[in-house]
């Protein structure tokens, strides 16, 4: 079997977990993320707005074009607007931040999608059919208002939790599509059906799965995910654009923990300096 094939298993050391966990932010802070409409009737509870924020990195320049990399969060039952970059423990500009200004990863723009509304509430129905291209375009109309660009062939489209379980949902609708390269899957919802539908990307679509398996006691079914991800791969014209990774990590908040992690992990090699 291809070297590619093969399911990683290793253990996260303890100075990547403390270099990648994020500092506390500012609740509520949102310095520097650029907010814009996209389906707000649809995505948000009434009253709230611009279900769309980008923000970019400390080293990003206006006019250069710059990959992205688009984030959904997972069940929202406190129904927060923009999380991961609304201000928090978890906050996307304290992970990948230090990583653009210490050379790890080249200028890029960070994109999140609000789902606050009551769909947001179930992982059948958070992020009902997304439009992943019309919503990369919103992103890309809101950083030309502002002087930046986005490179459109270097999208990177990642989901986390439950935001990554019902077909044609969340990351699932980014299968396929021609707006993004690669797809990377945060310790989502896993089985035989869910490694089918990531493995029927396109060959040249790339497909990254990241996993842990300490705090899981519901219906995650990693032996049938694994061998029908890997199975299917192994048939794929393009092989090496399956990977998957599994996490051995323990903790009390492991499900968020990885997701520092595998950005720490993953984006050097996506967005390279």
């Amino acid at each position: 079997m291809p070297p590619w094939l093969v399911l990683v298993s290793w253990a996260v050391a303890g100075d990547l977990r403390d270099q990648a966990a994020p500092r506390a932010f500012p609740a509520g802070d949102t310095t520097g993320v650029y907010t814009y409409a996209f389906q707000d009737r649809r995505n948000l509870r009434p009253g709230q707005r611009h279900a769309g924020g980008v923000w970019v990195t400390p080293t990003a320049r206006p006019g250069e074009p710059l990959p992205l990399f688009v984030y959904l969060h997972g069940l929202n039952r406190d129904r927060i607007l923009r999380r991961w970059l609304h201000g928090s423990h978890w906050d996307l500009r304290t992970i990948v931040g230090p990583m653009a200004l210490q050379g790890r990863v080249g200028p890029l723009a960070v994109a999140v999608l609000a789902a606050t509304g009551d769909d947001a509430q179930e992982a059948r129905t958070i992020y009902r059919n997304l439009d992943v291209g019309a919503f990369i375009e919103a992103t890309d109309r809101a950083l030309r208002a502002r002087g930046y660009l986005l490179d459109r062939g270097r999208v990177v489209f990642s989901a986390h939790s439950a935001s990554g379980c019902a077909r044609g949902n969340g990351l699932l609708a980014a299968v396929g599509s021609p707006a993004v390269q690669t797809i990377l899957d945060l310790d989502c919802c896993m089985d035989g059906t869910v490694a089918r539908w990531l493995s029927d990307a396109p060959p040249s679509q790339r497909v990254i799965v990241v996993y842990q398996d300490y705090m899981w006691r519901n219906n995650r079914s990693f032996r049938s995910f694994r061998g029908v991800f890997l199975g299917n791969a192994a048939l794929s014209l393009r092989p090496m654009n399956r990977v998957l990774e599994h996490y051995r990590m323990a903790g009390i908040d492991v499900h968020n923990d990885i997701v520092p992690v595998a950005l720490w992990r993953w984006l050097p090699e996506l967005i390279p300096p």
